[in-house]
């Protein structure tokens, strides 16, 4: 399994696992007698970042987001002209994105959890509500944005010193789910950034855009 794909399943496995014993402390306080009031304020004095990653064992979904990091530098050809200070300062970049990410997430859940104490809904209901905010959130496509966009950087942080009329590939794969710029670069053959550029103007950092499975390599 590619890494990304990887990253996601162990990130979003660990959200579940999160959410589920989320569930499971708010219903120890109701055992112990805690009112909603009570339960609210709890809710509204948590540190639920420190929480959430700590506590309920998100950090193993952070860890393996990293992991992904590591692989995808393993795995790309070197192209030189880079150092190990870039490289580093490009997974520490990723390292703060993935951590605000689940910032927000637990923010969304601890709101959906208050907002189910407050109507009065039962396990089940405020399961579906948090399920419904994780979603809102798409937590799931800004991991594989970030995940291959930062691929795209470190191959951009080896390439700074290639001449401007250099060659690139648009690199993955060809199917019903691309999108018509991805498939106007696949059919286009070796590019220019300057072309590149000319069909989108992103195109070579963000290449189709939001969770685009493609990337520029250059023809050496």
């Amino acid at each position: 399994m590619p890494p990304i794909d990887d990253a996601l399943e162990a990130y979003l496995a660990s959200l579940d696992t999160a959410n589920d014993q989320f569930l499971n402390d708010i219903e120890a306080l109701e055992e112990e007698g805690l009112s909603p009031v009570e339960i609210l304020a709890f809710l509204a004095a948590l540190d639920i970042a420190a929480y959430f990653i700590e506590d309920l064992g998100m950090s193993t979904g952070i860890n393996a987001y990293m992991v992904a990091t590591e692989d995808i530098l393993t795995a790309l050809p070197f192209f030189g002209a880079t150092t190990e200070t870039q490289l580093v300062a490009l997974q520490n970049i990723q390292r703060t994105m993935i951590n605000n990410l689940t910032r927000n997430v637990a923010s969304s859940v601890q709101t959906s959890i208050a907002q189910g104490i407050v109507n009065g809904l039962d396990r089940n209901e405020i399961a579906d509500l948090m399920s419904i905010t994780v979603k809102g959130n798409r937590a799931d496509s800004v991991i594989v944005t970030m995940l291959s966009t930062y691929e795209q950087s470190v191959i951009a942080s080896m390439t700074i010193d290639l001449p401007a009329n250099t060659k690139w590939e648009y690199v993955g794969p060809r199917d019903e789910k691309n999108r018509p710029v991805c498939r106007q670069y696949l059919d286009a053959g070796y590019l220019t950034k300057k072309q590149i550029r000319d069909i989108k103007s992103d195109g070579f950092e963000f290449r189709g855009g939001w969770r685009c499975r493609h990337q520029w390599y250059p023809v050496t």
